[in-house]
């Protein structure tokens, strides 16, 4: 549907207090991707329609007013990316230069956009669209654009880059936010860890000279060897070769001719495929992501149709904050998962029982120890780094766990929620069914040629 979105005002939200000028030095895990991630949250309206209305204003006053809040203890969202000239790596500056934002109105009500949970174009719209620039030290590491529908309704169009935190990162910053919003006690709060030192001094203690060859060397690696088998299609030599790419990171990324596609499983059939898995193999558990993330894989891979002796690998993160030692931390907001994986041939893949794949999934998870995470990091400080997109390569992410009712900004819980650009967009990722609870979906890019297929092998459960 057409979506005609007016802007009502574009302002930079800075931290109502002075913060502390700093740099922050990121880790390998965060500057392997900087790009900026897009999100969209939707909400119904709570009350009646002339309410809604009237207290519209007063919603985005309450939302800026808590933003410049939450600013200054997230203060490393208002600073800026920038190159370190000495090392060549990316780090950010502290500098209090703000966060974008925009407040914008549209004459459509959300019942016109049907299911939210699903990609639909028009909800670009409903992100900031800023001006690409050539100085990566220009761009906003925070952009949110809240949007009032005609119904009472709102939508939060929030965009963050994966430098700044990962996706528990940053779900800990919109809770943040929506808390001093919905004006709940401030005590309430966990103060967030910035400081990559803790990761970073765990990979090479103070006044020691790190030693990392070139990260094809580390085959002892799993996430790194599986991926030996199978042709890398992009290669960046160090941070440096993001400045291009990062000079136009403030607007969505092409989808290259991939249908982005949402496909529903419904928890009765969920605990059909757990209890499959565990009463057929000698499995003593099954997780939920367990079982999805090897269906979508074998169903992804049976849609691709390779050739049947084709390396494939899966890979998945795992997060690392309480498995490395000493432990980052819950409240720890930079990115602190770590890619665990399993690579086989497709024939296996097909021909194996589905129990077979879990169990391979779960002995993946289980190798991510204290001493896989730091061998990992530290693979990730070498200068040349992969950027995995390719066909063969399978990306399952879980999104179910992340607190979405916790974002109530005053205004309501969250009622839809739709992922928009990814920097890889085949990447599978599982959400909640914020519309349906009980359902999980799974949101991928694939061919547009190959999607009835994929539709058609996800819903195929007869194993």
């Amino acid at each position: 549907m057409e979506l005609r979105v007016s802007l009502i005002e574009s302002m930079t939200m800075r931290p109502c207090e002075e913060t502390k000028g700093q740099v922050i030095e990121l880790s390998g895990l965060d500057r392997i991707s900087p790009a900026i991630l897009y999100t969209v949250f939707f909400y119904k309206a709570s009350c009646t329609e002339q309410q809604q209305l009237s207290d519209g204003n007063d919603h985005f006053e309450r939302a800026k007013r808590a933003l410049r809040e939450v600013l200054v203890s997230w203060f490393p969202a208002a600073g800026r990316l920038r190159i370190n000239e000495a090392t060549g790596k990316l780090e950010i500056e502290c500098n209090g230069k703000g966060v974008v934002m925009i407040t914008a109105v549209t004459d459509s009500k959300l019942e016109e956009l049907g299911y939210l949970n699903e990609y639909k174009s028009c909800y670009e719209k409903l992100v900031p669209q800023l001006p690409s620039s050539v100085d990566i030290s220009e761009n906003p590491l925070v952009v949110i654009q809240i949007t009032r529908f005609a119904c009472g309704g709102f939508a939060v169009g929030f965009g963050g880059s994966h430098s700044l935190f990962d996706g528990e990162g940053a779900f800990q910053f919109l809770v943040s936010w929506a808390h001093i919003s919905s004006g709940k006690d401030e005590s309430q709060l966990i103060l967030p860890k910035h400081s990559r030192e803790g990761l970073l001094n765990s990979l090479s203690p103070p006044n020691s000279t790190p030693v990392v060859g070139s990260i094809y060397e580390q085959s002892h690696i799993a996430a790194i060897q599986d991926l030996y088998g199978i042709p890398m299609q992009a290669i960046a030599s160090d941070d440096s070769s993001w400045e291009t790419a990062l000079a136009s990171f403030s607007g969505l990324k092409s989808h290259g001719g991939l249908e982005l596609i949402t496909l529903p499983m419904k928890k009765e059939v969920v605990h059909k495929l757990k209890t499959l898995a565990i009463e057929s193999g000698r499995l003593s558990r099954c997780s939920t992501f367990d079982v999805l993330c090897a269906h979508t894989w074998k169903a992804r891979v049976k849609s691709l149709r390779l050739h049947p002796n084709t390396n494939i690998c899966l890979q998945f993160p795992v997060n690392s904050r309480k498995r490395l030692q000493p432990q980052l931390g819950t409240n720890f907001t930079g990115n602190a998962f770590v890619l665990a994986s399993v690579s086989c041939t497709a024939k296996d893949l097909m021909h194996e029982p589905l129990h077979y794949t879990v169990g391979r999934i779960q002995a993946a998870k289980d190798i991510v120890t204290d001493e896989y995470v730091k061998l990992y990091a530290k693979a990730l400080e070498s200068t040349d780094k992969f950027f995995p997109s390719m066909r063969e390569l399978t990306i399952v992410t879980d999104w179910t766990k992340f607190p979405t009712h916790a974002l109530d900004f005053g205004w309501g819980k969250v009622s839809g929620l739709s992922l928009l650009a990814t920097p890889v967009p085949e990447t599978a990722y599982l959400l909640a069914d914020l519309e349906e609870p009980g359902i999980v979906l799974v949101r991928m890019g694939i061919a547009a040629e190959l999607a009835v297929d994929l539709i058609n092998n996800f819903t195929d459960i007869g194993y």
